[in-house]
């Protein structure tokens, strides 16, 4: 069974999306086979990845959700039907694959407009999870993009999740989006589902604001919360801020096609390494290529030493100081 990963934070703005595409390119290229869900209004992810997706015509989520929705609550889907709903659907939709990946491949569940109806006539919560099953043998790692909004899709989403990522940008709201998502996971705990924060992923971060160093002391100070330990849970690289994210984004190509500067998207290489080895896919880790291929004196924003303005070493002695 895939480890399944849901990127989520209860505030909107703080690179989601981007960072469930990015991660699945990164993962195909590492040569994961790599299944995205993308729950998020207004499918902006799986749109993100227009440039590689097939001409072949399929049926939305929200039919194959609808064909499982008889189930009782607590009981997830026979797999069989979920298999045929499936295939009725010509889902999931799997994109062209690069030579660079070797044997790594993206597919994806899309997003459709309807699929907050849907959920609501879902008896079981543990539909999306039944999906996720049933293509548990041509995947080896889940990325899910969680909606906006509380609701009967973010509860089979949750449902469907071993962990979740949480991208934040160096703002004050954005920490009462932690907070929110914190309880929200804590809820979720408590009804018998056993998530845990994988980890909290500074996003947006420049330098030379002072809103960075503020934001990374506070997780640092935050001690435990709904029993998440923030200052271990954060990651120890940063997502640079940028405009080709938003360009690559919106164009519907990976960031290196935007800029050749390595440092830019350095922090998504360091991330997929991190989210393969802990899904078990170490040896998938080591396949550095293309443009995951990082020169050893490309800038890292390290969060563990910010307050000792050490905030940007080259690679090479980040990975030294970051080996366990």
């Amino acid at each position: 069974m895939p480890r399944v990963y849901g990127v989520t934070i209860r505030k909107g703005g703080q690179g989601k999306s981007t960072t469930v595409a990015t991660l699945a390119r990164l993962c195909a290229l590492y040569g994961a086979r790599t299944l995205v869900i993308d729950l998020a209004q207004p499918g902006s992810c799986a749109a993100s990845l227009r440039d590689i997706w097939p001409d072949a015509d399929h049926g939305t989520l929200s039919s194959v959700m609808l064909a499982l929705r008889d189930w009782p609550a607590g009981q997830l889907p026979d797999l069989e039907a979920a298999r045929a709903a499936l295939n009725a659907a010509s889902l999931p939709a799997r994109l062209v694959s690069q030579p660079s990946w070797d044997s790594g491949a993206i597919a994806v569940l899309p997003w459709d407009d309807t699929l907050g109806d849907a959920a609501a006539f879902l008896r079981s919560e543990l539909t999306l999870r039944a999906l996720v099953t049933a293509l548990s043998d041509e995947s080896d790692i889940v990325l899910i993009d969680f909606p906006a909004e509380t609701g009967p899709l973010m509860t089979t989403a949750l449902s469907a999740t071993d962990s979740v990522l949480l991208p934040l940008a160096p703002e004050a709201p954005a920490l009462e989006g932690v907070a929110a998502t914190l309880r929200m996971l804590a809820r979720v705990r408590e009804a018998g589902h056993p998530i845990e924060l994988g980890g909290i992923l500074i996003t947006h971060a420049e330098i030379r604001n002072k809103r960075l160093i503020e934001v990374a002391q506070a997780l640092r100070k935050a001690g435990e919360i709904e029993g998440e330990s923030l200052q271990r849970k954060l990651l120890p690289f940063a997502i640079h801020a940028n405009e080709y994210f938003e360009q690559a984004f919106r164009y519907g190509q990976p960031v290196w096609e935007r800029t050749n500067a390595q440092r830019d998207w350095a922090g998504y290489v360091l991330l997929t390494e991190w989210l393969l080895r802990d899904a078990g896919l170490a040896h998938l880790a080591a396949n550095r290529r293309g443009p995951a291929m990082l020169r050893p004196e490309t800038r890292v924003i390290d969060t563990t030493t910010l307050l000792f303005n050490q905030t940007e070493p080259m690679l090479v002695d980040f990975e030294r100081a970051h080996t366990h």
